[in-house]
């Protein structure tokens, strides 16, 4: 087999990445109905893309409104399911103080930009009620396959190797994340003002990976995948 052909094996088909994103969105919603405050009313998603998981999190929460925000929006939209999304960067939110009871912030972390890493979560922060509480995840850039390029060991390598590998990659995007994991976001988070109250690996069902390298992740799903997961789920709480 050519090496384009093996690496069109770690895209997944419709079917699959539709199967990925509803899981990460019942995920998800679990956790913002455990940790959001009990009288929740608003969320917003911090990179929402076209609103999707907005959307998800509309239907699948017990908070009813939810707004999104993405650089990548060329003006104000309505989701087909009511949610309004903005054009904005994470570090500059046009919210007024305490306006949500919860934010989701997942698969963003990696690609804000160093210098722009504190003031995204203190807009966060000020943008939440206090009790209010972030849910998130991160992808582990040291996971097996590097999930921004589908590559092998594509996050243990120095940034300059990156690009170069990147070449390879079957995706249509540009390299455009960051090497980070909890250790970067932890004390981001803190200096910010967040409490730091749930952390969790999290590795998706064979359902969502692609189907001629399920064996992989069966043979991996014990012991490899329970020391080096797929991603990371998180919780951060603004204090009362």
């Amino acid at each position: 087999m050519s090496s384009s052909g093996i690496r069109a094996q770690l895209l997944q088909s419709d079917e699959e990445w539709a199967a990925r994103c509803e899981i990460l969105g019942r995920q998800l919603a679990l956790m913002v109905d455990k940790y959001a405050p009990a009288d929740a009313t608003r969320g917003i998603e911090i990179g929402c893309q076209r609103g999707a998981l907005t959307d998800q999190m509309g239907y699948l929460t017990r908070v009813p409104r939810w707004t999104g925000i993405d650089p990548s929006l060329p003006g104000k939209l309505v989701t087909e399911h009511g949610c309004e999304l903005y054009p904005a960067f994470a570090s500059k939110l046009d919210f007024p103080d305490c306006t949500f009871d919860v934010a989701l912030f997942a698969n963003v972390f990696e690609h804000i930009p160093p210098h722009d890493r504190d003031a995204s979560l203190q807009e966060m922060f000020r943008v939440l009620k206090p009790g209010g509480a972030v849910v998130g995840q991160i992808p582990n850039p040291y996971f097996l396959i590097e999930s921004h390029s589908r590559l092998p060991f594509m996050g243990w390598l120095p940034t300059k190797w990156q690009h170069r590998y990147w070449k390879l990659a079957p995706v249509t995007w540009e390299h455009d994340f960051y090497v980070v994991t909890m250790k970067h976001l932890r004390p981001v988070a803190q200096r910010a003002g967040f409490d730091v109250v749930h952390v969790d690996s999290f590795n998706y069902p064979p359902e969502a990976i692609p189907q001629k390298v399920r064996w992989a992740a069966r043979v991996m799903e014990r012991r490899p995948m329970s020391y080096l997961p797929w991603s990371w789920q998180f919780v951060l709480r603004r204090p009362t």
